[in-house]
């Protein structure tokens, strides 16, 4: 069976792509110039990005199952317009290629961002309600592109249907992510104090794996939360220092002091010509973090299982040491 993964270069792309080959599955990835996630896997290879159309259809012709995990992820907004046009045309293109091309199944990534945090008081399920235009940038273009994949899927046109991860964290991260921007970050002690708020974060091998069952397990038209545990920013720092020996910071600075704080840090990333990894989108999706993402559906219909965050953040550092990226 050939699976085509888009977004091969990104975190989660290049681990699908990893669990795949592991699993038999041959592999065909869409990529641009970046390569580094997935030099070392025996896949075939076709440039190009989800907007041109002419790679898309060969990229997509032949193959049995295509996993859409490409999107471009933003925390400074969308001030070109790519961040939409990506995460909502991207999708469009495979989904037409796919059903020109009779593919047996179409799996689309989205994310737990395309969907309202609150309320707090009732579950964070497949259910919640979409996230509308003046949302954040990225969070409506996400929204956007699943409802698009799910029109597809549930007028019959294609066998489909959509993936929600909440963060993705692990090794394999090569660019790296934002998140493994601030393991990083902690490792070398240059976070000097904590955001308030948390996250849910889920092992990315762990989602592939799921990814992969779902290839055969999934059903047409339905939507899967993928998530894994809870962590306030504290208890994240705390798992970090358990497993890095690394000292973390202890105070929790309020969300409005670090709102006020904003102006300088663009001001700081302009001088430095750097996008600062403190944005108003950052904070803002640690202070909504929903405690409670539950995950019965996919572990009941896709088999999906999420290790302890310590070993993840244990294997993300030793994979880091071991590229000589730390000490």
């Amino acid at each position: 069976m050939l699976v085509g993964v888009t977004g091969a270069s990104g975190h989660l792309g290049n681990v699908v792509c990893r669990t795949l080959i592991d699993r038999g599955f041959q592999v065909r990835v869409l990529h641009r110039k970046d390569i580094r996630s997935f030099e070392d896997l025996n896949v075939e290879r076709v440039v190009g990005d989800v907007l041109d159309l002419e790679a898309v259809d060969k990229f997509v012709q032949g193959c049995d199952y295509v996993i859409h995990s490409a999107a471009i992820i933003s925390i400074h907004g969308d001030p070109t317009g790519i961040v939409f046009k990506t995460n909502t045309e991207g999708p469009k293109n495979i989904a037409e290629a796919c059903i020109k091309h009779k593919v047996k199944r179409l799996i689309h990534v989205s994310s737990t961002h395309a969907v309202m945090e609150l309320p707090f008081e009732t579950p964070f399920d497949e259910t919640r309600p979409y996230k509308q235009k003046g949302s954040f940038a990225y969070d409506f273009s996400k929204s956007t592109g699943e409802q698009l994949m799910l029109k597809y899927f549930r007028e019959g046109k294609i066998d489909g249907f959509v993936v929600r991860p909440s963060s993705v964290i692990g090794p394999f991260d090569y660019r790296p992510s934002e998140i493994g921007k601030a393991l990083l970050d902690f490792y070398n002690r240059k976070i000097p104090v904590l955001p308030p708020g948390g996250y849910n974060f889920i092992d990315v091998r762990d989602i592939s794996a799921t990814i992969v069952n779902a290839l055969e397990k999934g059903k047409c038209g339905e939507i899967y939360l993928l998530s894994g545990e809870y962590y306030s920013m504290k208890n994240f720092a705390n798992v970090v220092h358990e497993t890095s020996g690394k000292k973390v910071p202890k105070m929790v600075m309020p969300f409005w002091f670090l709102k006020m704080l904003l102006p300088f840090v663009k001001l700081y990333g302009k001088m430095k010509k750097a996008n600062p990894v403190f944005t108003i989108e950052a904070i803002t999706a640690l202070k909504l973090g929903h405690p409670n993402m539950v995950n019965e559906k996919a572990k009941k219909e896709l088999g999906h299982v999420c290790r302890p965050l310590k070993e993840t953040i244990a294997d993300f550092y030793k994979w880091n040491k071991e590229r000589k990226v730390i000490q």
